[in-house]
């Protein structure tokens, strides 16, 4: 049996019907919508993790930056304290070759002040003569009879320059007939005697050590 529909009921289903169109629409434009808006999300999405790769790139640079930079400091340092060590394996050196030259400089003035004392000369002729220099050490010429010839006719002079102050020495030897004449030749010439009394006068001027009392000779 056939149903009966009331007619406001039949007017509302009519229309919900005209309606149908216009929701179907708008569901339409609603589904637009929300299909530009996920683009929208993966758009987003994309620009995120490419923003994210390019800061993990940028910081791992910057962390390779950071290391090597690092790294070039350490060997900075090291390179450093080696440097310093070499220099002071340097001065060490240095200083151990000073002790070693003062102590053959001691040993050499030890020498000499043995030498002095032991005199080989035997026979002394005298201070020929006496320059002293600017502190008071003297730089004195003593002439010396080192040998005498076998049968007396000939001696062997030998004419000494001997600072007092810094143990400067120089000297001169001649074999001459055992005359007075002889003797004043060997002090005067120019090559001999007269040599040594240049060279004491003017090591006198230059000289500034002040006098030794083991070197002084009288």
């Amino acid at each position: 049996m056939p149903r009966i529909i009331s007619t406001p009921r039949l007017a509302e289903l009519i229309s919900h019907a005209g309606a149908l169109p216009l929701a179907r629409g708008k569901a339409e434009r609603l589904a637009k919508e929300l299909d530009a808006q996920r683009d929208r999300v993966l758009e987003l999405q994309r620009k995120l993790d490419q923003d994210r790769n390019q800061y993990l790139e940028r910081a791992a640079a910057t962390a390779r930056t950071h290391e090597e930079r690092l790294a070039a400091a350490k060997r900075s340092s090291r390179l450093g304290d080696q440097l310093l060590n070499e220099a002071q394996e340097r001065a060490n050196r240095i200083e151990r070759l000073a002790d070693e030259k003062v102590r053959e400089l001691k040993g050499e003035i030890a020498r000499l002040k043995a030498q002095l004392a032991a005199n080989p000369a035997s026979n002394p002729e005298g201070v020929v003569a006496r320059y002293r220099n600017l502190v008071g050490a003297d730089v004195v010429l003593t002439l010396y009879v080192k040998a005498r010839g076998a049968y007396g006719s000939t001696v062997t002079l030998l004419l000494v320059s001997l600072c007092s102050g810094c143990g400067y020495r120089e000297e001169e030897d001649r074999i001459v007939s055992d005359t007075a004449e002889s003797r004043t030749s060997f002090m005067e010439n120019r090559f001999e005697g007269g040599k040594l009394k240049r060279w004491a006068q003017e090591h006198a001027e230059t000289c500034r050590a002040v006098a030794l009392p083991d070197l002084v000779t009288t």
